[in-house]
């Protein structure tokens, strides 16, 4: 598996902290219940007894022990029994007793046989995009504080529609998107000239993602494309590449307007490869239509506009008008 060992080990800490916790709450239930009803005390250690009679009787009987088996066998279905009948009867479900665990399928050892559980590969993807989003300004936009205010609440006849009730339009899709992120498989094209809120809507999303515990990374391409090349060609030795491709939501921000070669063609294998396993990205850009399919050529192009969801950022530039505001107070 691609993680590197600090990955794996982080990921691993965390399984063994939610067992050692799901046992910790489960001694803590056993100890209040045995207080409140001492015979459920008696019963578990005869249940123990019971389960070393059984070991003793195969490892030291030479003839036929299926009839002690079976009367052992016996009194443990009703101890087990009895147990249950106590704890319905004190208001209490019958399961209570037994450890729950965050994962009922591995029981919190981060394995199903010799197969890494989906939980572990989860918390593995977490701990890859934390590292991948390090120094990123993630923490800072929410929906919350996307503020439609700064778009004219009125007619404009250069885009022939209302600004602000567009721009309404955009920030519900951005929700609803986020909001429904695990039926989620169509990537977004967020297009507008530089300041109109595209960084701030695709990290809205990615921290309403990384909230329900999917894995994101999010980078400008620019800094993706070359942190991918420092890779490609032995600069580094880090596993940024395998999370770009491996992670549940990709965000590529601010699109450049000049990209080299290898640039080109990664973008090509990372849309390719991320629709072929139908994990969604977001790409953002300032260039138009006409001079996205310019740059970065027909192939690119052709997936971006008929296989994203095309959202359009109209408006004047926030930025400026929030130095403005700033100005005025």
């Amino acid at each position: 598996m691609p993680y590197d060992s600090e990955v794996f080990a982080a990921a691993l800490r965390r399984v063994e902290q939610r067992r050692a916790q799901a046992i910790q709450e489960n001694e803590r239930i056993k100890y209040e219940l045995y207080k409140k009803i001492p015979r459920l005390a008696e019963i578990e250690r005869e249940l123990a007894e019971t389960g070393i009679k059984v070991a003793k009787e195969i490892l030291n009987s030479s003839g036929d022990t299926s009839s002690k088996l079976e009367k052992l066998r016996s009194q443990n279905l009703s101890l087990q029994a009895e147990r249950a009948e106590l704890l319905v009867a004190n208001g209490y479900p019958k399961e209570i007793l037994a450890i729950n665990y965050f994962c009922p399928k591995c029981h919190d050892t981060g394995y199903c046989g010799d197969s890494v559980c989906d939980c572990l590969r989860a918390l593995l993807r977490e701990e890859a995009c934390k590292r991948a989003n390090a120094g990123s300004p993630l923490p800072l936009f929410t929906f919350d504080t996307f503020d439609l205010s700064y778009y004219p609440d009125e007619h404009d006849d250069r885009f022939d529609f209302n600004v602000r009730w567009h721009m309404e339009k955009v920030l519900n899709h951005c929700k609803n998107y986020a909001a429904d992120f695990k039926h989620a498989d169509t990537s977004l094209l967020m297009l507008g000239k530089t300041g109109l809120g595209k960084t701030h809507l695709a990290l809205s999303i990615a921290n309403a993602v990384i909230e329900q515990g999917f894995g994101v990374v999010y980078d400008t391409a620019q800094n993706i494309f070359m942190k991918m090349e420092d890779e490609n060609f032995g600069r580094s030795d880090k596993k940024y590449t395998f999370s770009v491709f491996d992670c549940d939501l990709l965000i590529l921000d601010e699109l450049p307007d000049y990209a080299s070669p290898f640039a080109v063609n990664t973008l090509y294998n990372i849309i390719n490869t991320r629709m072929l396993h139908h994990r969604p990205m977001i790409v953002s850009t300032n260039l138009t239509e006409k001079e996205l399919e310019s740059r970065y050529g027909e192939r690119i192009f052709s997936r971006l506009i008929g296989e994203f969801k095309l959202l359009k950022f109209f408006g004047s530039d926030i930025r400026q008008l929030k130095l403005r505001r700033k100005a005025n107070c």
